[in-house]
């Protein structure tokens, strides 16, 4: 999609209006070319001005009133229509800055989380607070661009009527000038394509020195290195690609700012030489070469910001096709209630051919009034399998059903509404979102001090008073969070790995239990095999699969619970 196909789309009638005002106030430019030649008779060799048309306008006299007013009007008029043009333009581009920001994010919340993370965050970030705004400066080139094409015309046309040899050699050497403006503006755009490349590669750098200071400071070797082959690389990359890119784009914009003062040397000490012309005629030709200089020059200074703006443009296409939608209405229906989660013949892959990691298939139920644990050695897929069962990653084959709901693009949203889930990496939000009545706060804060938090944080409007916590303290606090949100399946992803001993008992002994006691269904994945004894059901992963099924049941005769293994076949 072209520049200004994007802002036609957005808004054609804003967009042609802006154009109509534009052109009108190009033409009016243009005819000002006349009404000076017109107004200054040449007598012999100089200008001379004639006084017959003389009036008195407050401290001055002018000359050939007539004139001057239409003069005037016509600056009155270009003013006024200039102005409108790029007023509705810029308010056009800043509509649109937002409107496309808008649709990157709910591209991203709509995006499958296996697409982001693919994309990345910092080539999400670059293109939210860069791209998008270099394509509105790009657009806001129009007006001007629009003035100066009619301005142009027009021009030329008059300069036709004085002497269509001048007329010729005008337009050949505009067309000479402008190709070889645009070679050396093609080669400058290129500069900014590589820097616009490593802006991405810079963002992830920054984000690396962000969350790793801790780790930096403690490894000067690992420090400069760091600095030196990433950061600094980048940063320093950007540079040397957008000076350069500046260096011949600046002595293009020069060079071509000098075109039609090339014209005008040409016509007065070479033209002249050969071509027998009035001094009226001369006056006039020069002053129209005069009158196309600055059109010439904001057509060639706009090229560099459409430039970057299509660059951009393409870095935001890129974006969205790499964030295809996922297929699901965002409609969120009643479902009907359900006590079993199933999953049957599940089947997810992600990677490529050389390390392509391969989930399933899966069966397995998840039972309400039950503690599941996945365990499982690292890579064995636990934390895959989670995500595709809160409905994150897209399975491939099989399917997923709560109870008689079975999960389909219908439903899809709907689903996700039974499930809350603590990954390890979650983020915490500083704002309790969602609407909470005021007896809902009251038991969210005596959540806070049964997970010893209270005299650590508070909340005020539904803002936390602090994020800043430590990692064991900050999943405590999405824990509160998750029980204020009531759901029925509740997923634990390796919560207790950050807890000192204190509230890892807690979490298990206690939490996890009245959890359960409430009807929910909880999938715990976990490597605290001295807690195991807690579930209801263990099941064990490997390469993929499920190696084994352990349930704990009762006997009818004892009291005692004890775990009898079941091996499933892979």
């Amino acid at each position: 999609m072209s520049l200004f196909k994007k802002f036609t789309d957005f808004a054609p009638n804003k967009l042609f209006i802006s154009i109509v005002f534009g052109a009108l106030a190009g033409v009016v430019y243009a005819m000002l070319l006349p009404i000076f030649t017109y107004s200054l008779p040449v007598e012999g060799i100089g200008l001379s001005i004639v006084s017959d048309d003389v009036k008195r306008i407050w401290f001055f006299d002018v000359s050939r009133y007539s004139f001057a007013f239409l003069f005037f009007m016509s600056c009155l008029s270009i003013l006024v229509l200039k102005t409108v043009s790029q007023i509705i333009l810029v308010q056009v581009g800043m509509d649109m800055t937002t409107q496309q920001r808008v649709d990157i994010y709910n591209r991203i919340i709509k995006a499958p989380i296996s697409s982001l993370d693919n994309v990345g965050s910092a080539k999400l970030m670059a293109t939210i607070t860069t791209d998008v705004s270099r394509v509105v400066q790009g657009a806001k080139t129009f007006p001007d661009l629009v003035i100066s094409s009619v301005s142009l015309i027009f021009i030329l046309g008059y300069l036709f009527y004085l002497n269509t040899t001048v007329f010729v050699y005008a337009t050949l050497a505009i067309i000479f000038g402008s190709i070889s403006y645009v070679l050396p503006m093609y080669i400058g755009s290129l500069y900014f394509k590589k820097g616009r490349n490593n802006i991405d590669r810079l963002h992830v750098a920054i984000r690396s020195l962000l969350y790793g200071t801790k780790e930096l400071k403690m490894n000067h070797d690992k420090q400069k290195y760091f600095f030196d082959k990433f950061l600094l690389k980048h940063e320093y990359e950007v540079l040397n690609n957008d000076k350069k890119g500046s260096v011949i784009i600046t002595s293009a914009i020069n060079y071509g700012d000098l075109i039609s003062f090339l014209v005008i040397g040409f016509v007065a000490f070479v033209f002249i030489s050969y071509n027998p012309i009035t001094n009226e005629r001369l006056s006039a030709v020069i002053m129209a070469l005069l009158f196309i200089a600055s059109p010439v020059s904001k057509l060639l200074n706009a090229l560099p910001q459409i430039s970057m703006a299509n660059i951009s443009l393409k870095a935001i296409n890129d974006i969205f096709d790499n964030l295809p939608e996922e297929q699901a209405s965002q409609e969120i229906i009643s479902l009907k209630s359900w006590d079993t989660l199933k999953l049957r013949n599940l089947e997810y892959s992600y990677g490529s051919s050389v390390d392509r990691f391969a989930l399933g298939p899966i069966d397995l139920d998840i039972h309400k009034n039950e503690i599941t644990f996945i365990v499982g050695g690292n890579g064995s897929g636990k934390s895959t399998l989670s995500k595709v069962i809160s409905l994150h990653y897209p399975y491939e084959k099989g399917s997923i059903s709560f109870g008689s709901n079975e999960v389909n693009d219908e439903n899809l949203n709907s689903c996700r509404q039974f499930i809350s889930a603590i990954f390890t990496d979650f983020y915490l939000f500083d704002t309790l979102l969602g609407n909470y009545s005021d007896d809902q706060l009251k038991k969210f804060e005596g959540y806070l001090n049964q997970l010893g938090l209270g005299d650590k944080v508070s909340i005020k409007d539904k803002v936390f008073s602090t994020i800043s916590l430590s990692d064991g303290q900050k999943k405590r606090l999405a824990l509160a969070v998750t029980f204020l949100e009531n759901r029925e399946l509740y997923i634990f992803d390796e919560w207790a790995a950050d807890q000192d001993p204190h509230f890892k008992e807690l979490f298990y002994t206690q939490i996890l239990p009245a959890i359960k006691n409430e009807g929910k269904a909880i999938i715990v994945i976990s490597h605290d095999d001295r807690y195991f004894d807690i579930a209801d059901r263990v099941v064990t992963m490997e390469e993929g699969k499920i190696k084994s099924i352990s349930t704990k049941t009762k006997s009818t005769m004892q009291t005692d619970e004890s775990l009898c293994t079941l091996t499933v076949e892979a």
